[in-house]
């Protein structure tokens, strides 16, 4: 999503002109769980997960509004919607945090992609590095060379059609997380996300409103009680 100078100034206008109350009903209706150490949410499509350099508009300046406390941990491209989870304290963040360098959260996403993809009940794996290329900002490539590893498991869930167009529902599991890698590993099978504002072209871009890649589940262990605790997000489209 690409906002011009006068938008993004409008919408940061806004955003401060909005009373303490908007912020605190926007946080009600986002709110997937929440204790006195974690808060997870569901982030809508079209939001920063956090204030980019001009648009102030993101999801964790509207969750300091409604409670100051709260901490990030990780984040969602904009045009994502899906589970994330912020800490309320600073020993929540570091104890989440260490199991995301760890990779022991799980976490799965819907999406639907352009086209058929092998059968209904595939899977498998996509092992391709991912970096940023700064000639074609904001994308990301795969390059062989890197020396940083990006692995993505997928299954085929259902074939449908969309607007007069076969697309393919994928669950797709990222064990790594770099930048786009979920986007860009798609974009490498010559299947891309459907509605992508930045990668998907032609029919791929106009068959869907919206990026349709969602994260529908979240799994790891609380930072206090120890336990696993999972939560779930229907996918919206």
């Amino acid at each position: 999503m690409f906002f011009s100078d006068a938008s993004i100034a409008a919408l940061n206008a806004q955003e401060i002109a909005y009373p303490p109350e908007f912020f605190q009903q926007f946080a009600n209706d986002v709110t997937v769980y929440e204790d006195d150490d974690i808060w997870v949410v569901d982030k809508p499509a079209g939001l920063l997960s956090v204030d980019g350099k001009t648009l102030k508009v993101s999801l964790l300046a509207r969750l300091e509004r409604a409670n100051p406390a709260v901490k990030l941990i990780h984040r969602l491209d904009m045009d994502t919607s899906g589970l994330l989870i912020f800490a309320k304290n600073a020993a929540a963040q570091t104890h989440i945090s260490k199991q995301f360098i760890e990779r022991l959260p799980q976490k799965k996403y819907q999406a639907r992609v352009f086209g058929k993809w092998q059968e209904v009940g595939a899977k498998g794996e996509i092992s391709a590095p991912v970096r940023y290329e700064p000639t074609l900002k904001p994308r990301h490539i795969v390059d062989r060379d890197w020396p940083k590893h990006a692995l993505t498991l997928y299954e085929v869930l259902d074939f449908e059609v969309c607007q007069g167009q076969t697309v393919t529902r994928v669950a797709l599991k990222p064990v790594t997380g770099r930048s786009h890698q979920l986007r860009v590993h798609m974009v490498h099978v010559g299947h891309v996300i459907i509605g992508d504002p930045i990668y998907a072209e032609g029919s791929a871009l106009t068959v869907a409103p919206r990026l349709n890649l969602h994260a529908e589940h979240l799994r790891l262990k609380h930072p206090v009680l120890g336990a696993w605790m999972d939560w779930e997000s229907p996918s919206p489209f």
